[in-house]
C-alpha cells in the first residue's frame, strides 16, 4: 500500500497568500511537481455548478493507481501545511477510477479549493491519497489522422506530470498495421486510435478488449454509440469530424444561412454557372457521400431493423436522381479529392463537400473559405444528414499496461485535453462538458454544432462495410451512364446480400 501526500505550500507575499507549489510525496519520496509559474499555466477552464473555474484534476498530478481507498483533504487556516484544522474524507472501493473527477480549483487570492463527489472544500492545504501504484511497463500508443503533433504534446504533458514514460508512434493506417502485427506475433501497442468502421475487422480478430467498465457518462451519446458493437463498448470517443459545405466567400452572393435548403443551393449554383465557374464538386460516387443525401431524401435509416444496409429504397433513388440532374445541368462536377481541392483552391469551383478535417489544411495554405452545415431537402423537410466520423481510443487485448492506458484514455477524453486539442485542430470534442467551454475558442463551432445535431455516425458494422465497398463500384456505372438507377441499385442489393451470406 502506498500513501500519496500532496502538500500545498502557501507562502505569503506582501501579506497575501499566493497559489503555492504542490509537493507530492510517494512512499515518503517527493515527486517532481511543476513550479508555481508553470502550474498556473496547466490549469484549464471547468464548469462547476453553473460557474467557470480554473482547475486541474488530481489524477493528472499523481502516478496511475491500480486501486485507491482513501482521499483526505485538509484545510489550513493560516496558509501553513503543518497546521491543518479540518479534513474531509472520501472512502470507497472505486476511487482509483474517479480521481480524474477530483478537481483542484484556483480560488480568489491564490488559494486552493477541491470539489469531489458532491463535496466542496476551500482553503485546502493538504491532500492525502491512499492507494496502490500500477506496476506496469511504459505503454506504447499508436496515433493517426490530423493533429498528431498536438496529440503527442498532450500525451507528453501527461507523461511529465505522472512520471509515466509513454511512447507515442504515428501510424498512418492503424487497422492494417494492427492486424498485420497481430498475425505475425509481433509486439502490440497498448492504446490505439481507431475509427468506428474499424470495429468489425478488429473485433472479429479479437484485437481489442471491451471497455464496458469504463465511465463514459461525460462523453456525447453519438460518440459512444459509434463504438458500440453488439452491445459492447470497444473504444472511448476522442473527437469527430463532420461533413460540411466549404465555399469560396468571393464567389457566393451571400453566406448560407443556418437552415438553408437545396432550393437555395440550386439557385446559387445557377447564378454561379453563368460566370463560367463550376458551382459544386465532390466525390458523388462514394457511399460515404451518397448516404447523407439518401437520408435527406427520405431513407429512414442507414441500417434496417434486421441490420442490413439496403441500397434500393426510394430515398436513395430520389437522391441519385437529384445528383444526376445536377451533374447533367452542369451544376456539379464529380471529382475525387485531389482534383476537387485543386479546383477549389484555384477559384474554379465555388463549393465543395469535404470534412472538417480540411479546415486546418485550408488555413495553413491560405485558401479563402467559409463553411456551412448541410442544407435541408424541401420535399421532405429533412436535412441532408452529414456523417460524423468519430475517432476513438481503444485498448488492445494483449496490452501489458491496461490500467495505465485506462488512466491515459480518461485523461485524453477529459475536459482539459478536449478543450485544448479540439480547438487547435478545429474539431468538436467528444466530451459534452467541454462543448460550451470551446464555443468561444473554435471559430467554426456553430456550423460544427449544427452538423452534430443533424448528423449520423458512421456505422460500425460489417453490413455497412460491405455496402460501402460495393456501392463504390456500382455508383461509377450510374454516373458513367452504363446503368440506370434502378438497374444499379437492384444489382447492388443482390451483391450486398450475396456477400453477407458468405
Amino acid at each position: 500500500m502506498l500513501i500519496l501526500s500532496i502538500l500545498v505550500s502557501l507562502p505569503a507575499l506582501n501579506g497575501s497568500p499566493i497559489l503555492g507549489a504542490l509537493e507530492v510525496r510517494l512512499a515518503g519520496q517527493a515527486l517532481p511537481i511543476p513550479p508555481d509559474s508553470e502550474l498556473r499555466g496547466l490549469l484549464y477552464r471547468l464548469s462547476i455548478d453553473d460557474r467557470t473555474e480554473q482547475a486541474i484534476s488530481l489524477a493528472e498530478l499523481i502516478p496511475p493507481l491500480a486501486d485507491a481507498w482513501r482521499v483526505e483533504a485538509w484545510q489550513t487556516g493560516n496558509g501553513r501545511t503543518d497546521s491543518a484544522t479540518k479534513s474531509v474524507l472520501w472512502s470507497a472501493g472505486d476511487l482509483a477510477e474517479r480521481l480524474d473527477r477530483f478537481w483542484l480549483i484556483e480560488k480568489p487570492g491564490g488559494t486552493w479549493g477541491v470539489v469531489f463527489d458532491g463535496k466542496t472544500l476551500d482553503g485546502v492545504g493538504r491532500i492525502d491519497v491512499t492507494g496502490e501504484h500500477t506496476e506496469e511497463r511504459p505503454p506504447e500508443i499508436w496515433v493517426s489522422w490530423e493533429g498528431v503533433k498536438e496529440l503527442k504534446k498532450e500525451i507528453d504533458r501527461w507523461s511529465r506530470l505522472t512520471g509515466v514514460k509513454a511512447k507515442t508512434v504515428d501510424v498512418p493506417d492503424v487497422r492494417t498495421k494492427l492486424l498485420s502485427v497481430q498475425r505475425g506475433g509481433g509486439r502490440m501497442p497498448d492504446l490505439v486510435m481507431i475509427q468506428s468502421d474499424d470495429l468489425p475487422a478488429l473485433t472479429a480478430a479479437a484485437t481489442l478488449q471491451a471497455l464496458d467498465g469504463m465511465d463514459s457518462s461525460s462523453l456525447v451519446d453519438k460518440g459512444r454509440n459509434a463504438f458500440n458493437l453488439k452491445g459492447r463498448n470497444w473504444a472511448l470517443p476522442f473527437y469527430f469530424d463532420a461533413q460540411l459545405v466549404f465555399y469560396n466567400p468571393k464567389l457566393l452572393s451571400t453566406p448560407p444561412a443556418k437552415n438553408w435548403d437545396l432550393a437555395r443551393l440550386e439557385a446559387e449554383s445557377r447564378r454561379i454557372v453563368r460566370t463560367g465557374r463550376t458551382p459544386l464538386a465532390w466525390n458523388a460516387y462514394s457511399a460515404y457521400w451518397i448516404l447523407p443525401f439518401a437520408l435527406g431524401f427520405g431513407k429512414q435509416a442507414i441500417e434496417d431493423a434486421d441490420g442490413m444496409v439496403r441500397p434500393d429504397d426510394m430515398g436513395t433513388r430520389s437522391a441519385l436522381a437529384w445528383l444526376l440532374r445536377m451533374r447533367d445541368e452542369g451544376l456539379m462536377a464529380v471529382l475525387e479529392r485531389d482534383a476537387m481541392i485543386g479546383r477549389f483552391a484555384s477559384g474554379e469551383t465555388a463549393m465543395i463537400l469535404t470534412g472538417s478535417y480540411s479546415i486546418p489544411e485550408f488555413e495553413r495554405i491560405g485558401i479563402p473559405f467559409g463553411i456551412a452545415a448541410y442544407p435541408t431537402v424541401p420535399e421532405t423537410g429533412k436535412p441532408v444528414a452529414p456523417f460524423l466520423d468519430f475517432k476513438g481510443l481503444a485498448i488492445t487485448r494483449s496490452s501489458r499496461s491496461p490500467l495505465t492506458v485506462r488512466r491515459l484514455a480518461s485523461y485524453l477524453t477529459g475536459p482539459g485535453v478536449q478543450q485544448r486539442f479540439t480547438s487547435s485542430v478545429s474539431k468538436l470534442p467528444a466530451n459534452h462538458e467541454a462543448w460550451e467551454l470551446v464555443r468561444t475558442t473554435n471559430a467554426y463551432f456553430p456550423q460544427l454544432e449544427r452538423s452534430y445535431e443533424i448528423g449520423v455516425t458512421v456505422p460500425a458494422t460489417e453490413a455497412y462495410s460491405t455496402y460501402k465497398n460495393i456501392m463504390w463500384k456500382i455508383l461509377r456505372f450510374v454516373f458513367a451512364g452504363s446503368m440506370t438507377i434502378d438497374e444499379a441499385l437492384g444489382e447492388a442489393r443482390r451483391l450486398i446480400e450475396a456477400n453477407l451470406k458468405q
